[in-house]
């Protein structure tokens, strides 16, 4: 005939629904697991009164897995690998849920610090923009601001006869498309359809008044540009 389970009070606990192999049994188990203890012990520990206690050892006792000497209650063998167990399977059962959290946290930080880089690399990418607008707006701006060369050579061009000044508004004009600050021989005499001794005769006059440079390049023929005075003028301007 089998053993039928201890009688309990079932206004005593609602553990009484459960099986003897309860949540209650099983946190017995480990008490006695780490060390013999009396029924009163374990009650007092585990807030269950004394007389619910000791139904369930008397209980567990009958199937050989614990026994009572000097009033202490002891595992067997076989209550030491089940209580073993239970705390193996707690244990496996904290760590996943700790492992989760762990998951979770480095989630959250290579989350937050993935955020952090596009702030930051966002805030550089509009500081760079704003800075090459600026840049851009400010040298339109001082483009525009600019004079025109003629106005800002015209003091020099005033002391000009009118040769020497068709040459210098040529020249300037070169410089204003192109931004170049001389030319060759050869494309005055096609603007003007001049001969040498004419254009010579105004070069050297404005050479002389440290308008024009004259150079003689022996690959690519003679040269003619602003002087230094007259770039510096042009530069400022």
């Amino acid at each position: 005939m089998s053993e039928k389970e201890p009688s309990v009070n079932l206004e005593t606990s609602q553990e009484s629904k459960a099986s003897p192999r309860s949540k209650l049994m099983e946190a017995i188990l480990v008490l006695l697991h780490a060390r013999p203890l009396r029924t009163s012990e374990i009650s007092s520990n585990l807030g269950y009164e004394t007389k619910y206690v000791s139904s369930y050892l008397s209980y567990w006792k009958r199937k050989g897995l614990m026994y009572q000497e000097g009033g202490r209650w002891y595992l067997t063998p076989q209550g030491e690998s089940l209580a073993a167990s239970i705390i193996d399977s707690y244990s496996n059962s904290r760590f996943k849920e700790m492992l989760v959290i762990a998951k979770q946290m480095l989630g959250e930080q290579v989350k937050g610090s993935m955020n952090n880089k596009n702030r930051q690399s966002n805030q550089k990418e509009d500081e760079s923009v704003l800075s090459f607008i600026e840049s851009k707006t400010k040298s339109k701006v001082n483009k525009s601001q600019k004079l025109d060369p003629t106005v800002c050579l015209s003091d020099i061009s005033e002391k000009l006869d009118k040769d020497e000044r068709d040459i210098l508004f040529f020249l300037l004009e070169r410089y204003k498309q192109w931004g170049s600050t001389y030319v060759y021989i050869d494309q005055l005499q096609d603007e003007y359809k001049a001969d040498s001794a004419w254009l010579f005769r105004v070069l050297r006059g404005l050479q002389t008044k440290k308008i024009l440079y004259l150079y003689n390049d022996p690959k690519l023929g003679f040269r003619i540009g602003f002087s230094q005075n007259v770039k510096r003028k042009l530069d400022s301007c």
